[in-house]
Protein backbone atom coordinates (compact mmCIF):
# COMPACT_ATOMS: atom_id res chain seq x y z
CA UNK A 1 0.00 0.00 0.00
CA UNK A 2 3.05 2.32 1.00
CA UNK A 3 4.38 2.07 -2.40
CA UNK A 4 1.23 2.59 -4.35
CA UNK A 5 0.97 6.19 -2.07
CA UNK A 6 4.09 6.92 -2.82
CA UNK A 7 3.85 6.20 -6.83
CA UNK A 8 0.89 8.23 -6.87
CA UNK A 9 1.86 11.03 -4.95
CA UNK A 10 4.95 10.82 -7.75
CA UNK A 11 2.05 11.34 -10.52
CA UNK A 12 0.74 14.06 -8.58
CA UNK A 13 4.03 16.22 -8.51
CA UNK A 14 4.79 15.37 -12.70
CA UNK A 15 0.90 16.24 -13.20
CA UNK A 16 1.26 19.64 -11.95
CA UNK A 17 3.84 20.71 -13.48
CA UNK A 18 2.36 21.38 -16.79
CA UNK A 19 -1.31 23.31 -17.24
CA UNK A 20 -2.90 21.70 -20.71
CA UNK A 21 -5.01 23.90 -23.11
CA UNK A 22 -8.02 24.05 -21.46
CA UNK A 23 -7.73 27.50 -19.81
CA UNK A 24 -9.39 28.89 -16.84
CA UNK A 25 -11.06 32.71 -17.73
CA UNK A 26 -12.22 34.54 -14.89
CA UNK A 27 -15.56 34.47 -16.29
CA UNK A 28 -16.55 31.89 -19.15
CA UNK A 29 -20.05 32.39 -18.91
CA UNK A 30 -21.03 35.26 -19.11
CA UNK A 31 -23.09 36.62 -22.24
CA UNK A 32 -21.89 38.17 -25.00
CA UNK A 33 -23.53 41.72 -24.60
CA UNK A 34 -20.50 43.94 -26.83
CA UNK A 35 -21.64 42.70 -29.98
CA UNK A 36 -23.94 46.08 -30.76
CA UNK A 37 -21.22 48.06 -30.28
CA UNK A 38 -18.77 46.35 -31.95
CA UNK A 39 -21.14 46.50 -34.81
CA UNK A 40 -21.48 49.95 -34.77
CA UNK A 41 -17.03 50.25 -34.55
CA UNK A 42 -17.08 47.47 -38.02
CA UNK A 43 -17.01 50.18 -39.89
CA UNK A 44 -14.27 52.37 -38.60
CA UNK A 45 -12.19 49.60 -37.97
CA UNK A 46 -12.44 48.23 -41.96
CA UNK A 47 -11.78 51.97 -42.95
CA UNK A 48 -8.51 51.84 -40.85
CA UNK A 49 -7.58 48.17 -41.85
CA UNK A 50 -8.26 49.07 -45.65
CA UNK A 51 -5.82 52.28 -45.43
CA UNK A 52 -3.39 50.02 -43.95
CA UNK A 53 -3.26 47.56 -46.23
CA UNK A 54 -3.57 49.94 -49.57
CA UNK A 55 -0.32 51.99 -47.97
CA UNK A 56 1.47 49.47 -47.86
CA UNK A 57 0.15 46.99 -50.52
CA UNK A 58 3.79 45.96 -52.07
CA UNK A 59 4.72 45.03 -48.56
CA UNK A 60 2.40 42.84 -48.07
CA UNK A 61 3.35 40.75 -51.21
CA UNK A 62 6.64 40.39 -49.14
CA UNK A 63 5.82 37.80 -46.23
CA UNK A 64 9.01 39.47 -44.20
CA UNK A 65 9.62 41.80 -42.31
CA UNK A 66 6.72 41.34 -39.91
CA UNK A 67 5.88 41.44 -35.73
CA UNK A 68 3.35 39.71 -34.31
CA UNK A 69 2.10 39.76 -30.89
CA UNK A 70 1.20 36.52 -28.79
CA UNK A 71 -0.14 36.76 -25.64
CA UNK A 72 -1.60 33.66 -23.45
CA UNK A 73 -3.54 32.91 -20.02
CA UNK A 74 -0.69 31.79 -18.31
CA UNK A 75 2.62 30.32 -19.58
CA UNK A 76 2.45 26.20 -19.78
CA UNK A 77 3.99 23.40 -21.98
CA UNK A 78 0.80 23.41 -23.86
CA UNK A 79 0.81 27.49 -24.82
CA UNK A 80 4.67 27.67 -24.91
CA UNK A 81 4.25 24.88 -27.94
CA UNK A 82 1.61 26.71 -29.48
CA UNK A 83 3.44 30.22 -29.45
CA UNK A 84 6.50 28.30 -30.91
CA UNK A 85 4.54 26.76 -33.23
CA UNK A 86 3.77 30.11 -34.65
CA UNK A 87 7.44 31.67 -33.78
CA UNK A 88 9.03 28.84 -35.96
CA UNK A 89 6.00 29.67 -39.14
CA UNK A 90 7.09 33.56 -38.95
CA UNK A 91 11.08 32.90 -38.89
CA UNK A 92 11.03 30.88 -41.77
CA UNK A 93 9.02 33.95 -43.79
CA UNK A 94 11.55 36.54 -41.90
CA UNK A 95 9.25 37.68 -39.48
CA UNK A 96 9.58 37.65 -35.71
CA UNK A 97 7.12 37.23 -32.43
CA UNK A 98 6.77 39.01 -28.92
CA UNK A 99 5.50 36.67 -26.98
CA UNK A 100 3.74 37.79 -23.34
CA UNK A 101 2.74 35.48 -20.58
CA UNK A 102 -0.43 37.56 -18.97
CA UNK A 103 0.34 35.27 -16.01
CA UNK A 104 -3.44 34.89 -15.09
CA UNK A 105 -3.75 38.73 -14.51
CA UNK A 106 -6.61 40.25 -17.15
CA UNK A 107 -5.32 44.09 -16.25
CA UNK A 108 -1.75 42.61 -17.20
CA UNK A 109 -3.06 41.48 -20.52
CA UNK A 110 -5.03 44.34 -20.78
CA UNK A 111 -1.60 46.28 -20.55
CA UNK A 112 0.31 43.57 -23.03
CA UNK A 113 -2.06 44.28 -25.68
CA UNK A 114 -1.90 47.78 -25.20
CA UNK A 115 2.25 47.42 -25.69
CA UNK A 116 1.12 45.46 -28.61
CA UNK A 117 -1.04 48.68 -30.33
CA UNK A 118 1.95 51.12 -29.47
CA UNK A 119 4.63 48.94 -31.09
CA UNK A 120 2.12 48.72 -34.36
CA UNK A 121 2.73 44.96 -34.52
CA UNK A 122 1.01 43.31 -37.36
CA UNK A 123 -1.21 40.77 -36.02
CA UNK A 124 -2.07 39.79 -32.11
CA UNK A 125 -2.42 36.05 -31.31
CA UNK A 126 -4.75 35.89 -28.40
CA UNK A 127 -5.69 33.30 -25.68
CA UNK A 128 -8.13 35.24 -22.82
CA UNK A 129 -7.38 35.34 -19.24
CA UNK A 130 -10.63 36.67 -19.11
CA UNK A 131 -13.10 36.20 -21.77
CA UNK A 132 -15.29 39.38 -21.44
CA UNK A 133 -12.49 41.72 -19.76
CA UNK A 134 -10.37 41.63 -22.63
CA UNK A 135 -13.00 43.15 -24.57
CA UNK A 136 -11.89 46.57 -24.57
CA UNK A 137 -8.65 46.11 -25.21
CA UNK A 138 -9.90 44.10 -28.43
CA UNK A 139 -11.35 47.55 -29.92
CA UNK A 140 -8.21 49.03 -29.63
CA UNK A 141 -7.30 46.82 -31.72
CA UNK A 142 -9.64 47.33 -34.38
CA UNK A 143 -9.48 50.95 -33.98
CA UNK A 144 -5.85 50.30 -35.01
CA UNK A 145 -6.65 48.44 -37.47
CA UNK A 146 -4.93 45.02 -35.93
CA UNK A 147 -6.16 41.85 -36.76
CA UNK A 148 -6.87 39.26 -34.10
CA UNK A 149 -6.05 35.82 -34.13
CA UNK A 150 -8.23 34.17 -30.82
CA UNK A 151 -6.96 30.68 -30.24
CA UNK A 152 -7.97 27.61 -27.68
CA UNK A 153 -10.58 29.70 -25.67
CA UNK A 154 -12.86 32.30 -27.30
CA UNK A 155 -13.41 35.78 -26.21
CA UNK A 156 -17.40 36.46 -25.05
CA UNK A 157 -17.70 38.39 -28.36
CA UNK A 158 -16.09 36.23 -31.33
CA UNK A 159 -17.10 39.95 -33.44
CA UNK A 160 -13.99 41.70 -31.78
CA UNK A 161 -11.47 39.02 -33.37
CA UNK A 162 -10.68 38.42 -37.03
CA UNK A 163 -10.69 34.41 -36.72
CA UNK A 164 -10.66 31.88 -34.08
CA UNK A 165 -8.87 28.78 -33.97
CA UNK A 166 -8.98 25.64 -31.28
CA UNK A 167 -9.56 22.03 -31.30
CA UNK A 168 -12.43 20.32 -32.03
CA UNK A 169 -13.26 20.14 -28.78
CA UNK A 170 -16.98 18.32 -29.14
CA UNK A 171 -15.01 15.38 -31.55
CA UNK A 172 -12.58 15.20 -28.44
CA UNK A 173 -15.72 14.13 -25.99
CA UNK A 174 -17.07 12.07 -28.90
CA UNK A 175 -13.90 10.24 -29.20
CA UNK A 176 -13.59 9.68 -25.16
CA UNK A 177 -16.74 8.38 -25.56
CA UNK A 178 -16.40 5.96 -27.96
CA UNK A 179 -13.82 4.48 -26.49
CA UNK A 180 -15.54 3.79 -23.36
CA UNK A 181 -18.14 2.17 -25.40
CA UNK A 182 -15.98 -0.85 -26.74
CA UNK A 183 -14.37 -1.20 -23.52
CA UNK A 184 -17.97 -1.32 -21.28
CA UNK A 185 -20.05 -2.52 -24.23
CA UNK A 186 -23.30 -3.35 -21.92
CA UNK A 187 -22.53 0.28 -20.35
CA UNK A 188 -22.68 0.99 -16.53
CA UNK A 189 -21.98 3.60 -13.81
CA UNK A 190 -19.63 6.07 -14.30
CA UNK A 191 -18.32 9.78 -13.18
CA UNK A 192 -18.07 12.79 -15.16
CA UNK A 193 -15.12 15.51 -13.77
CA UNK A 194 -16.19 18.66 -15.52
CA UNK A 195 -15.09 22.34 -15.72
CA UNK A 196 -18.22 24.36 -16.64
CA UNK A 197 -16.60 27.80 -16.64
CA UNK A 198 -14.76 27.16 -19.49
CA UNK A 199 -16.60 26.81 -23.13
CA UNK A 200 -13.91 24.17 -24.56
CA UNK A 201 -14.56 22.27 -21.74
CA UNK A 202 -18.47 22.36 -22.10
CA UNK A 203 -18.28 21.39 -25.75
CA UNK A 204 -16.36 18.18 -24.44
CA UNK A 205 -18.91 17.10 -22.13
CA UNK A 206 -21.64 17.86 -24.53
CA UNK A 207 -19.55 15.91 -27.27
CA UNK A 208 -19.07 13.05 -24.60
CA UNK A 209 -22.57 12.61 -23.14
CA UNK A 210 -24.27 12.95 -26.23
CA UNK A 211 -22.42 10.03 -27.52
CA UNK A 212 -22.80 7.55 -24.37
CA UNK A 213 -26.43 8.48 -24.46
CA UNK A 214 -28.83 4.87 -25.42
CA UNK A 215 -25.69 2.97 -24.68
CA UNK A 216 -26.09 1.35 -21.27
CA UNK A 217 -24.04 4.11 -19.46
CA UNK A 218 -25.70 5.65 -15.90
CA UNK A 219 -24.14 8.93 -14.94
CA UNK A 220 -23.86 8.65 -11.21
CA UNK A 221 -22.31 11.83 -9.92
CA UNK A 222 -21.12 15.07 -12.26
CA UNK A 223 -18.78 17.24 -10.07
CA UNK A 224 -16.48 20.54 -11.03
CA UNK A 225 -12.51 19.63 -10.91
CA UNK A 226 -11.65 23.06 -12.57
CA UNK A 227 -9.27 21.02 -14.76
CA UNK A 228 -6.90 20.34 -12.06
CA UNK A 229 -5.27 17.62 -10.66
CA UNK A 230 -5.51 18.61 -6.73
CA UNK A 231 -9.20 18.43 -7.18
CA UNK A 232 -9.53 15.72 -9.56
CA UNK A 233 -7.79 13.09 -6.76
CA UNK A 234 -10.08 14.61 -4.04
CA UNK A 235 -13.32 14.64 -5.83
CA UNK A 236 -12.65 11.07 -7.33
CA UNK A 237 -11.54 9.89 -3.85
CA UNK A 238 -15.15 10.79 -2.53
CA UNK A 239 -16.69 9.86 -5.64
CA UNK A 240 -14.93 5.89 -5.19
CA UNK A 241 -16.45 5.94 -1.47
CA UNK A 242 -19.93 7.09 -2.40
CA UNK A 243 -20.49 5.16 -5.57
CA UNK A 244 -17.71 2.04 -5.14
CA UNK A 245 -18.99 0.20 -8.04
CA UNK A 246 -18.62 2.69 -11.11
CA UNK A 247 -16.68 1.81 -13.96
CA UNK A 248 -15.33 4.58 -15.30
CA UNK A 249 -14.44 8.08 -15.18
CA UNK A 250 -14.35 10.65 -18.15
CA UNK A 251 -12.48 13.89 -17.31
CA UNK A 252 -12.37 17.31 -19.67
CA UNK A 253 -9.19 16.89 -19.34
CA UNK A 254 -5.79 15.09 -18.52
CA UNK A 255 -4.93 17.53 -15.69
CA UNK A 256 -7.82 16.15 -13.78
CA UNK A 257 -7.50 12.77 -15.23
CA UNK A 258 -4.43 12.50 -13.88
CA UNK A 259 -5.97 13.25 -10.32
CA UNK A 260 -8.23 10.62 -10.69
CA UNK A 261 -5.28 8.45 -11.88
CA UNK A 262 -3.62 8.77 -8.44
CA UNK A 263 -7.44 8.55 -6.56
CA UNK A 264 -7.84 5.08 -8.15
CA UNK A 265 -3.74 3.80 -7.76
CA UNK A 266 -4.11 5.06 -4.14
CA UNK A 267 -7.19 2.84 -3.52
CA UNK A 268 -6.81 0.25 -5.69
CA UNK A 269 -9.87 0.92 -7.37
CA UNK A 270 -10.43 -0.96 -10.81
CA UNK A 271 -11.65 2.53 -13.01
CA UNK A 272 -11.06 3.26 -16.45
CA UNK A 273 -10.29 6.55 -16.76
CA UNK A 274 -10.81 8.60 -20.38
CA UNK A 275 -9.82 12.05 -20.96
CA UNK A 276 -8.72 14.74 -23.02
CA UNK A 277 -5.30 16.62 -23.91
CA UNK A 278 -2.40 14.58 -25.22
CA UNK A 279 -0.32 15.62 -22.12
CA UNK A 280 2.73 14.11 -22.25
CA UNK A 281 2.41 13.04 -18.10
CA UNK A 282 -1.15 11.51 -19.57
CA UNK A 283 1.18 9.65 -22.06
CA UNK A 284 3.14 8.05 -19.94
CA UNK A 285 0.80 6.24 -17.78
CA UNK A 286 -1.29 5.23 -20.92
CA UNK A 287 1.61 3.00 -21.91
CA UNK A 288 1.80 0.96 -18.67
CA UNK A 289 0.77 -2.28 -19.15
CA UNK A 290 -2.58 -2.78 -17.81
CA UNK A 291 -3.22 0.60 -17.14
CA UNK A 292 -6.76 1.91 -15.64
CA UNK A 293 -6.17 5.08 -17.93
CA UNK A 294 -7.27 4.13 -20.98
CA UNK A 295 -6.67 6.99 -23.52
CA UNK A 296 -6.88 10.42 -24.31
CA UNK A 297 -8.33 12.56 -27.22
CA UNK A 298 -5.24 14.35 -28.53
CA UNK A 299 -5.19 17.62 -29.09
CA UNK A 300 -1.95 19.28 -31.09
CA UNK A 301 -1.04 22.59 -30.13
CA UNK A 302 1.84 22.44 -32.81
CA UNK A 303 -0.97 22.58 -35.33
CA UNK A 304 -2.89 25.49 -34.01
CA UNK A 305 0.09 27.29 -33.89
CA UNK A 306 0.69 26.75 -37.63
CA UNK A 307 -3.01 27.05 -38.36
CA UNK A 308 -2.99 30.57 -36.76
CA UNK A 309 -0.09 31.75 -38.52
CA UNK A 310 -1.56 30.44 -41.64
CA UNK A 311 -4.81 32.50 -41.21
CA UNK A 312 -3.14 35.75 -39.96
CA UNK A 313 -0.81 35.50 -43.30
CA UNK A 314 -4.41 35.20 -45.45
CA UNK A 315 -5.95 38.10 -43.75
CA UNK A 316 -2.78 40.57 -44.03
CA UNK A 317 -2.21 39.40 -47.47
CA UNK A 318 -5.86 40.98 -47.83
CA UNK A 319 -7.77 38.29 -48.58
CA UNK A 320 -10.45 36.37 -46.57
CA UNK A 321 -10.33 33.83 -44.41
CA UNK A 322 -12.07 30.76 -46.00
CA UNK A 323 -13.77 30.10 -42.81
CA UNK A 324 -13.50 32.42 -39.32
CA UNK A 325 -13.75 29.54 -36.72
CA UNK A 326 -11.08 26.87 -38.00
CA UNK A 327 -11.09 23.18 -35.90
CA UNK A 328 -8.25 21.84 -34.98
CA UNK A 329 -8.99 17.93 -35.11
CA UNK A 330 -8.82 15.89 -32.20
CA UNK A 331 -7.38 11.98 -32.08
CA UNK A 332 -7.65 9.31 -29.58
CA UNK A 333 -3.66 7.99 -28.31
CA UNK A 334 -4.49 4.89 -26.20
CA UNK A 335 -2.74 1.64 -26.02
CA UNK A 336 -2.27 0.59 -29.76
CA UNK A 337 -0.03 3.86 -31.43
CA UNK A 338 0.98 4.94 -27.72
CA UNK A 339 4.33 4.21 -28.77
CA UNK A 340 4.31 6.43 -31.68
CA UNK A 341 3.97 9.26 -29.31
CA UNK A 342 6.35 8.78 -26.17
CA UNK A 343 9.03 10.68 -25.61
CA UNK A 344 7.79 13.64 -28.01
CA UNK A 345 6.40 16.16 -25.43
CA UNK A 346 3.52 17.97 -27.20
CA UNK A 347 2.10 16.63 -30.71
Amino acid sequence: MMKKRFAAAVTIVLAAASIFGCSNSASQSAQNTQAASAAEEGSTTEAVASEKASSGADASADKGGKTFGVTYWIESDFFKTVADSITSAAEADGNKTVVVDAQQDSTKQIQIIEDFIAQDVDAVFLNPVDRDAVAPALRKLKEAGIPVINFDSSVANLDLVDAYVATDNLQAGKLCAEAMIKDFPEGGPIAVLNYPANSACLDREKGFLETIEGKGFEVVATFDAEGTVEKGQNITSDILQAHPDIVAIFSINDQAGMGAYAACTTSGANVSIYGVDGAPEAKQVIAKEGSIYRMTAAQSPIKIGTNCYDVAMTILSGEKPAEFQIDVPAFTIDSTNIQDYLGAGWQ
